[in-house]
């Protein structure tokens, strides 16, 4: 099978997924500088920018003047409406544009989730910072800002006030917001208890496979302490994500893929946040393998090269949990090994993520971390106890970057 990846430079797809024997020849197309590295029998080409439609048909164009596409990978955020645009422009079978741009425009999946009838906070459109003022005065402050496009929390800004907005307005931490090209979208802040995701499997526009979870903080809150952990079987919150998600999956017109939904915990129950046709980020993925059996990110290529994932699910046992090493800007000086972490109750496996004299960039997305630790605890109130030991044992020293 020729199989053209589609892919964002900052990203970094699992060795098991790039060699997966489904592949037979491997097109890449992706940006200077990509953090990825291939083989010499990969046909790599770059163009300055995946999100540029133009750009990447003129590149897909070329690489069909070579050789037949049969199906195109897209596992990322960034990128994947392009790649719908494309994959109907030339009529190469999988997720179109319509559906991947109601997936990647975080404001056309509000629309169409509010018409299906889930629970979602209010929003409004704004086409630059000089419209957010009118959307929240209309809204209510106070409301979070995000780019219409985008992931991993970058760019999300919590203001709330007029008053407040206009100092970040006028102030350089709004310059990255200023200088995206794409609208923003303005929301109603919701005062929420906990914070969700659920995790899922679509076949033939059915939900083959599902799990849900909760964060340990909410996401935009979190500081030192992230990560989530599974929630049992019989929960009715549970249950009730479950559904919201099968109704979002219907809502967008999903035929085929892998999802990342999120849910707020409210006082007046769940509301249903941003739904994502991709895997999720960060130590998610291992966690559910861990728990269910189920490995997302080999479905995920499965479900695009229109391919059945069979997903073989093993018996969901007590509570799995994984939690993110904190890391910030600046040369890491030291901390606490891989071994030590491993020795302590409920570990069941850690992998780290950056090393002693590597430079952290200053501009870190949500799941941005020094490792991640597994945890199996039979409660959740013993995982809890389990990841504050974590924590209590683990030690990094950052200094500043020399400038």
């Amino acid at each position: 099978m020729n199989v053209l990846l589609v892919h964002v430079k900052k990203n970094l797809l699992p060795d098991r997924v790039r060699t997966a024997p489904e592949i037979g020849h491997l097109t890449v197309i992706t940006e200077p500088g990509h953090a990825q590295r291939y083989g010499p029998e990969v046909d790599v080409r770059l163009i300055d920018d995946v999100q540029d439609p133009e750009a990447l048909r003129l590149e897909v164009l070329r690489v069909l003047r070579e050789r037949r596409i049969d199906r195109i990978f897209a596992p990322f955020e960034l990128g994947q409406a392009q790649t719908g645009y494309v994959r109907t422009y030339f009529g190469i079978p999988g997720t179109g544009s319509e559906v991947a741009h109601a997936f990647s425009s975080k404001y056309a999946m509000k629309v169409l989730m509010s018409r299906a009838g889930l629970p979602v906070a209010d929003f409004r459109a704004a086409h630059g910072l000089d419209q957010v003022a009118g959307a929240a005065a209309e809204l209510g402050w106070p409301v979070v800002v995000k780019p219409m496009i985008g992931g991993g929390s970058i760019d999300v800004r919590v203001l709330g006030s007029a008053e407040e907005f206009e100092a970040f307005r006028a102030s350089p931490e709004a310059d990255p917001i200023r200088a995206l090209r794409v609208p923003l979208v303005v929301e109603k802040f919701v005062e929420m208890t906990t914070e969700y995701h659920c995790d899922g499997l679509v076949v033939d526009g059915e939900v083959v496979f599902a799990a849900s979870s909760r964060y340990l903080v909410p996401v935009l809150d979190h500081g030192a302490t992230f990560g989530s952990m599974t929630l049992p079987a019989g929960d009715p919150v549970r249950a009730r994500m479950e559904e919201l998600h099968a109704g979002a999956v219907a809502a967008l017109g999903l035929t085929d893929g892998v999802t990342h939904m999120e849910f707020f915990g409210t006082g007046d129950g769940l509301v249903a946040g941003e739904i994502a046709c991709r895997p999720a980020g960060g130590g998610i993925p291992d966690a559910l393998a861990l728990h269910t059996g189920v490995d997302v990110w080999q479905s995920c290529l499965l479900l695009a090269l229109g391919l059945d994932p069979k997903p073989d699910r093993v018996p969901e046992q007590g509570v799995t949990a994984h939690c993110y090493l904190p890391l910030t800007p600046g040369r890491i000086v030291s901390m606490t090994g891989a071994e030590e972490l491993l020795a302590l109750p409920s570990v069941v496996d850690v992998k780290m993520l950056r090393q002693v004299g590597e430079t952290v960039p200053e501009r870190l997305n949500s799941a941005a971390a020094s490792g991640l630790v597994f945890l199996r605890a039979d409660t959740a109130e013993q995982a809890e106890e389990a990841v504050a030991h974590v924590y209590e044992t683990f030690r990094i020293e950052i200094e500043a970057a020399q400038q």
